[in-house]
């Protein structure tokens, strides 16, 4: 079944993918995955104060023409020494048009252009299948770990 918006849908190729400033934060506390998916990403809001209380976290605005349709967030984790991709989420209103395909592409380009970084790790729910689906085909391998539930990906950049 197609999904049915009743906002003008721009191209993936204008995604768009920077640091979150204090202009972004209310819009993009406004955004939320499906009711189905609330299960595999923490709201927006409690990424945020993540991020307000570790500097090492580095909070992202998605784009789509201009305005925003997402949320992810990158750290350098200190347990590990690893750059995990924390979140990533896209509004239901926008899913299903490739933005988050496009925003992860953009995402892996900026934590592999870093220094000491040769690859990308992330955690997912097991029962996340979409995401499980987006995330190998960027490339991303099960490792065989699981951190409190999740099953760890890594990409090789």
């Amino acid at each position: 079944m197609e999904k049915k918006s009743s906002h003008r849908m721009a191209p993936a190729s204008s995604v768009t993918v920077h640091v979150v400033s204090p202009e972004d934060r209310a819009d993009l506390c406004a955004l939320r995955v499906a009711d189905e998916q609330t299960r595999f990403v923490a709201s927006n809001a409690v990424s945020l104060e993540e991020a307000d209380e570790n500097d090492a976290c580095v909070p992202l605005v998605i784009r789509a023409g201009g305005q925003p349709v997402g949320f992810a967030m990158h750290a350098l984790d200190e347990d590990d020494g690893n750059r995990w991709l924390y979140r990533l989420m896209i509004d239901a209103r926008f899913q299903g048009h490739g933005y988050g395909a496009a925003a992860l592409s953009l995402i892996v380009r900026r934590l592999s252009a870093l220094p000491d970084c040769p690859f990308i790790m992330l955690g997912v729910k097991p029962e996340n299948e979409a995401a499980i689906r987006l995330y190998e085909r960027a490339g991303f391998r099960p490792t065989g770990e699981t951190i409190e539930g999740e099953m760890v990906m890594r990409l090789d950049v």
